[in-house]
């Protein structure tokens, strides 16, 4: 039995036969889904949920669980992590929806529930000149190292893979990493750099 070290192409990248899935395989394919992309998935729902790692967390689960009953209608499992980042997406926009409903008042006050203690506006204040700090500064950066950082930081993707997508080779896109983060630390950014 080869594992998904061993194999690079598993049996998760290949198209699943006719019909449907015995349920031991679903899991299965599941779980190896899970091992390869839970990661992508996180990270996108911990974006959604504005860094709220439980919140992230539960996502995750949900969108994981969504996979075990759609994995029969998946057609080609190659496709596997554009069907994770919609159903990630998906779920997070559904949740804020709801919680967003949830606050409103009237269906607070039908449900009996009391008031939330508004966010201190100074608080607000200061996390909103800090997001606008931010932006400005990425604003700054030429347009490929803006794209490079925001793919490894925000997006979390490898390095070979932001090659890919931009042309460049792996050594290519660690000097415009390199460069983006001198110049974020130059405006005074703690920014962590791996070049691995």
């Amino acid at each position: 039995m080869q594992s998904i070290e061993e194999s690079p192409r598993s049996e998760l990248d290949r198209k699943p036969p006719a019909g449907k899935l015995a349920p031991h395989e679903k899991v299965s394919a599941v779980e190896r889904a899970y091992r390869r992309h839970h990661a992508l998935v996180f990270r996108l729902a911990l974006r959604y949920g504005r860094g709220s790692r439980a919140w992230a967390e539960d996502r995750t689960q949900e969108v994981f669980v969504d996979l075990i009953e759609a994995i029969d209608e998946l057609e080609a499992l190659e496709a596997l992590e554009g069907w994770l980042y919609r159903a990630t997406t998906f779920r997070c926009l559904k949740r804020l929806r709801r919680e967003r409903l949830m606050q409103s008042a009237p269906l607070r006050w039908f449900l009996g529930a009391e008031e939330a203690e508004p966010a201190r506006p100074d608080a607000i204040a200061f996390a909103r000149d800090d997001l606008k700090r931010a932006f400005d500064s990425l604003q700054t950066l030429p347009p490929k190292e803006r794209v490079a950082f925001s793919m490894y930081y925000l997006d979390g993707r490898p390095q070979h893979e932001i090659g890919e997508v931009m042309g460049h080779g792996k050594s290519y896109v660690c000097k415009l990493l390199q460069r983006a983060v001198e110049r974020l630390r130059e405006q005074g950014w703690e920014v962590p750099f791996d070049d691995s």
